[in-house]
């Protein structure tokens, strides 16, 4: 796989790319806990605008907030209860 060249996502591109990511991972190994948290988070289901869990969505803001107060390159060692 090459490397990617650095490039910068809006927040819904980036809940997108996690969202594809899970798939993959579901795509896998079949597990049922990825299976039922894409049903949650898929946007298909409201006509793509936001997830099927409306809760889901303030909940990716707080993990990008989470994500964008940590310093470049660090490990993500910390849960979101751990930030100011």
């Amino acid at each position: 796989m090459e490397i990617m060249e650095a490039q910068t996502l809006n927040i819904e591109q980036a809940y997108r790319a996690m969202f594809y990511f899970l798939e993959k991972e579901y795509e896998r190994t079949k597990a049922d806990e990825i299976g039922g948290l894409l049903s949650f988070l898929a946007w298909e289901t409201t006509g793509g605008h936001g997830p099927a869990d409306p809760g889901a969505w303030e909940d990716w803001e707080v993990a990008v907030t989470a994500a964008l107060a940590i310093a470049d390159n660090a490990a993500p060692n910390r849960t979101i209860s751990d930030l100011p």
